[in-house]
């Protein structure tokens, strides 16, 4: 299995380890660590994210799927739930879709400033079908200086 295209090459940039922070007035607060590790076996990414204090966790992966020429992601989390994300690049930002769900409260997590060193993520609700969108929520991403 060949593991190469721009769609693996997009996917490739995550891996690494990174500090996870929530932006908020007041400043950045730590919210935990995120593992990114790249198995070329299977040509997926894996996401291992333990919160600082302990109370939530999720583990995902995410693939090729040929079908729709996207990449797609697949959380569980520590809380019971699952979730499925597909990625679509606008310009040079990274919309994450949500998939399935309450088409009245969609969800989608859109990747802003990607470089090696960082991006913010900005998670954000539709109640109109996706006609407009609301940030519920931002997310400051570092790498860690050990992955340079």
């Amino acid at each position: 299995m060949t593991c190469s295209g721009p769609l693996y090459d997009l996917a490739k940039r995550f891996v690494g380890t990174w500090k996870e922070y929530t932006v908020t007035p007041e400043g950045e607060i730590l919210v935990g660590t995120l593992q990114v590790d790249w198995e070329p076996d299977g040509c997926v990414i894996l996401q291992r994210f333990h919160a600082a204090e302990g109370q939530f966790a999720f583990i995902a992966f995410g693939y090729l799927n040929p079908e729709g020429n996207a990449w797609e992601e697949t959380f569980s989390l520590n809380t019971g739930r699952v979730a499925h994300y597909r990625w679509r690049e606008v310009g040079d930002e990274i919309i994450m879709d949500r998939l399935g769900g309450d088409p009245n409260n969609l969800r989608r997590l859109k990747v802003h400033n990607l470089t090696f060193a960082a991006y913010d993520v900005f998670e954000e609700s539709s109640t109109d079908g996706g006609q407009t969108w609301e940030v519920v929520e931002v997310t400051r991403t570092r790498r860690e200086v050990a992955d340079e």
